[in-house]
Formats: C-alpha cells, structure tokens, sequence
C-alpha cells in the first residue's frame, strides 16, 4: 500500500512537471513577449504624446479664474503623455505677453495655447505660425493666423448678462450698472459691454452706467461705490469681470443697499461662490474654460501629428483641418447649483520655461 501510495504521488508530480514545461514550450500563436525595460520588468506602451511639449500663454495667470484652463491642459496632457507649463506676466502687459511667445517658439515647444487679451500679439502669433509652432486662441480671439479660436463669444456673454438682469429685475427700472474693464480695451471685454448695451439699451425704463473696474475687485468697490452714490437709482449691476462681482457686493453692503440692488457677476471664483450662496450675488455667468483648454491642446496634438483625416499632407498644403472658431458658452450659476461648483481644479507643470 505504501509502495502505491508513493507511486502515484510521483506520477502526480511528473505529470505537473510536464505541464509546467510544456507551457513555458507552447506560447500561443498570436502572443508577443512583454517588452523588459532595463530593470527587469514590463514596460508600458509609449503614449502617443511623449516627447512633447506645449505652452499655455497668458497674463494675470495667478488668478483663481486660470485654474480651470490650467486643469483642461493639464488633463489633457496627461491622457496623451505630453508635458506642459505657463508662461507671461502677472499684469496685463502686451509686451510681456509677446515676449512669452517668442521665448515659447524658441524653446521649440510643439503648440501653444493663448489665452487671448490683447490684439498687440497677433504678430507674435504670425511669427509662431511661420516658424512652424501652431497656435490656438482661447477665452478671446485675435485677429491673426491662428489656426482656431475656442471661447465663450463675449457678445453673446453679454447679451446673456443683460437678459439674466433684466428677468430678475421682473419689471423693475432705474439705472443699471455695467462694471468692466474699460480703460484697458480687451477685445472681449469691449464685445461683453456691446452685447449688454444691446439689452439694456432697447429695455424701457433701463438706464446705463459703466464703470472701469480694471479687473481688480478693490477698484470695482471703489468706482461702483461713487457711482452708486451718484445714482440713487441704481436697481442692478452687471460685472463683467473675473472678481468684479465680490467688489460689487462690497460697493452695495457699504452703501446699505444689500438686497435692494441686484448683482450678476461673471466667473466661479470661491469668493463669488460664496456670495451667491449668502444671497449677495444674484448669479454669475461662468465661462467653460476647463474645456476650451482640454480641446485646444488635443486638437494641436492631432495638428502636428497629421491625425485629422480631411486630407492627406494638409499642413504641406496649407490647409487648415480645424473650425475656425467654436464657441464654448457660458454656465449659470445661481443659488441652486453654486455647491457643484465649489470643487477645484487640479494641475501640475510638468515643463519649464
């Protein structure tokens, strides 16, 4: 019995020996071996991306407002594996902000991506564009040879604003406030300011004031509190501006007209999350940047890699695959919703200047 016993826990173990031989023998047809990286272990497949690299250009990039471009590139930069940074300066600069692209086609960056501000850096563009690096506008186009613009179009922004304003009001008159940045002459904030006067200008019993508040939520408190008191008629005030809206509800809590004065703002900053949520900002029209940023840098992906089947050697031929402009509409934000917007936008530079 014993000598079975032993017998057959020998067969068992042949019988296993073979097997495992026989499968590291018998590869099946169709499989390849995995690829060793010096280490020893698998290496993953490379991303269609790597060895790329692209620039986001725009100035006042500190602001809360570039987060959610910041989070689209980053986004998508990272499902191609292209690496990614910012540039330009911290105030609104036209001669910095040409410099920041020039420095970006030096640096033979694959694309870039421009927050458009101001029309002094359509050469700058051209030079990009002839020195082979594509460029994409977004948030406000330049007239230029860029290959496509992507943004919330500012006239109907405005527009927007100005019928949001006048639904709250629900038949209410006076004077109405248009808050933005006039001095500095920014394309979008000129189209915002047309699109409101559209409005506001044909609503009966509607006056119109406009106030510079050069992007800067101090300023807006202080230029709409004289003209608050300028106007005792004030019924509602537009910002049109990143941060206008928090000097707005600055202005009316210190003129003592808190829930008197309608405010519509512009943009999901915390701070004017927070006075939609405490019944000080009536609403604010947000702007979709995340995705303008997501598609701007995909589509220069697809550009320079010759992916957009419309037709074979487009760029040697000198033409254009991509829309011309697309516009990426605005969202409302009021006090039902406000909470869903409160999460931030994650990136990480993954280049350098």
């Amino acid at each position: 019995m014993k000598k079975l016993v032993t017998m057959l826990l020998l067969v068992v173990m042949l019988v296993g020996c073979l097997s495992g031989c026989g499968g590291k023998q018998e590869a099946a047809p169709d499989a390849a071996p995995a690829a060793e990286s010096s280490g020893g272990g698998a290496e993953t497949a490379a991303l269609p991306g790597e060895g790329e690299t692209y620039c986001v250009i725009m100035s006042l990039g500190q602001l809360e407002f570039f987060d959610a471009l910041k989070g689209g590139v980053c986004d998508a930069a990272n499902d191609i594996g292209a690496q990614w940074y910012f540039a330009g300066p911290q105030e609104l600069v036209p001669d910095q902000i040409v410099q920041a692209i020039d420095q970006a086609v030096a640096n033979g960056v694959t694309g870039i991506i421009l927050h458009g501000q101001t029309e002094e850096t359509a050469n700058a563009i051209d030079n990009a564009i002839a020195a082979g690096v594509p460029v994409i506008c977004v948030n406000t186009d330049i007239t230029s040879n860029r290959l496509s613009f992507i943004g919330c179009d500012p006239y109907n922004a405005g527009v927007g604003q100005a019928e949001e304003m006048l639904k709250l009001l629900d038949g209410k008159t006076g004077t109405v406030i248009i808050s933005s940045a006039l001095a500095v002459a920014q394309p979008s904030a000129v189209a915002n300011l047309e699109g409101a006067h559209s409005v506001l200008d044909n609503a009966p019993g509607i006056k119109v004031v406009e106030v510079d508040d050069t992007a800067d939520a101090n300023v807006a408190a202080t230029n709409i509190g004289a003209a608050l008191q300028a106007n005792p008629d004030v019924v509602g005030i537009i910002g049109q501006q990143a941060y206008t809206a928090v000097g707005a509800a600055t202005a009316v809590r210190e003129a003592g007209k808190t829930g008197e004065i309608i405010i519509v703002g512009r943009d999901r900053d915390s701070a004017t999350l927070d006075l939609i949520r405490d019944g000080e900002v009536a609403s604010s029209f947000a702007q979709n940047s995340y995705v303008e940023g997501y598609i701007a840098l995909q589509w220069l992906h697809a550009y320079v890699n010759d992916s957009l089947k419309v037709i074979e050697g487009y760029r040697e031929l000198g033409v254009n695959p991509l829309p011309d402009a697309v516009d990426s509409g605005s969202i409302i934000i009021n006090e039902t919703n406000q909470e869903q917007f409160r999460a931030k936008y994650e990136y990480e530079v993954t280049a350098s200047n």
